[in-house]
């Protein structure tokens, strides 16, 4: 499992650094990840849309995904 933590990084930051870590994942791997910013979420979940993750669950200020 990995953890990433975008809180107070801007929409741009946000989805750089969260894909950094998920092009690396294994297979059946998870990634918890952290925000603040709604637009952040909005961002990280479109471009999870575009690419080959699932999304495992979402809570307040929290998505976990895996590959």
């Amino acid at each position: 499992m990995r953890e990433v933590n975008v809180e107070g990084l801007q929409c741009t930051q946000a989805v750089m650094t969260v894909l950094r870590e998920m092009v690396s994942m294994e297979e059946g791997e998870e990634i918890h990840i952290s925000y603040e910013e709604p637009n952040a979420r909005r961002d990280i979940m479109a471009m999870v849309k575009r690419r080959d993750y699932t999304l495992v669950s979402e809570e307040e200020k929290m998505i976990i995904l895996s590959k």
